[in-house]
């Protein structure tokens, strides 16, 4: 046999075996089942049970924001967990609406569910001192509509306490106003701390956290002559307000200061004469063509 012939026999030998694989590949690719969709994640099993949606420090008033409900497995059910009801009557309370202004009696970790010893409700002995932080006080003060911003304020607002008086100057009687205490946290409004509701209500007495010290000056302050609230913003600035928005963490406790600015009756009114700041008057004496400026000590 040739060397041609016998180099087309290999050559048809290699196309078949070729041809013989490819078909083979291609019947094997079809026979492969078809791979199935993944299943469902299992349903979780249990009850609807309310938790913490992130930490919530000790002394915190409980709001909405701060709650969610979740599946919690029935074999891990306390009977000291609040539980969302299957199909609740068109006139049964919110469950939420019903704790809504109670205390955090103990730091609740985010997830954590709500224990009903956990917490202590408005007129629950001991509410009040578990609203206050370690070290501080609650003192009331005595405010009217105006005082009080019309209502406005609610409980866990952070308020200015600006103090109106009279003050003798240089024998004359002066009317002025100062802010004695900056970012007073407000506990209570006349036995009052709910806060969700957000209606105006004209309150007689409020309850302010303080410091003894501050505490002390409060009871002298309340003598002096008329006090105000004035409501502040909770956050300091626009960048402290976007890093808790984005961040989604609860607002960090601050603590109230000694005021440190002061208006008297003369900065607000054209008409009221404004003293001199030295403790001289100074007259003109005219002498013919000359003019002498003399100070006197003012008159008392």
């Amino acid at each position: 046999m040739s060397v041609r012939n016998i180099a087309l026999v290999l050559a048809a030998l290699l196309i078949t075996v070729g041809t013989v694989l490819v078909a083979r590949t291609w019947l094997a690719s079809q026979r492969t089942p078809v791979a199935a969709a993944p299943a469902p994640p299992p349903k979780l099993q249990g009850v609807e049970v309310l938790v913490a949606a992130s930490d919530i420090p000790a002394g915190t008033l409980l709001k909405a924001n701060l709650l969610r409900w979740q599946i919690w497995p029935s074999e891990a059910m306390q009977e000291a967990y609040l539980v969302k009801p299957k199909a609740p009557a068109p006139d049964a309370p919110d469950p939420i609406q019903g704790i809504m202004g109670a205390v955090v009696r103990r730091g609740i970790a985010g997830g954590e569910p709500i224990a009903k010893g956990a917490i202590l409700k408005p007129g629950e002995r001991g509410f009040l001192a578990a609203v206050l932080r370690s070290g501080y006080r609650a003192m009331a003060v005595q405010v009217n509509a105006t005082s009080g911003i019309a209502g406005l304020v609610f409980p866990g607002d952070r308020i200015d306490l600006i103090l109106t008086h009279t003050v003798k100057r240089g024998g004359v009687n002066r009317r002025a106003s100062e802010t004695v205490l900056t970012n007073v946290r407000v506990l209570a409004l006349d036995q009052t701390v709910d806060d969700q509701k957000n209606e105006a209500k004209i309150f007689k007495n409020a309850t302010l956290e303080l410091t003894p010290k501050q505490a002390e000056m409060l009871a002298v302050v309340s003598e002096l002559g008329r006090l105000s609230l004035s409501l502040r913003s909770l956050v300091k600035d626009e960048a402290e307000l976007k890093r808790l928005v984005d961040s989604g963490q609860p607002l960090a406790d601050t603590n109230p200061e000694r005021g440190k600015t002061h208006t008297w009756d003369s900065e607000v009114s054209r008409l009221i004469w404004r003293p001199s700041a030295s403790n001289q008057d100074v007259i003109s004496v005219s002498r013919g063509n000359a003019v002498e400026q003399i100070k006197v000590p003012k008159s008392k």
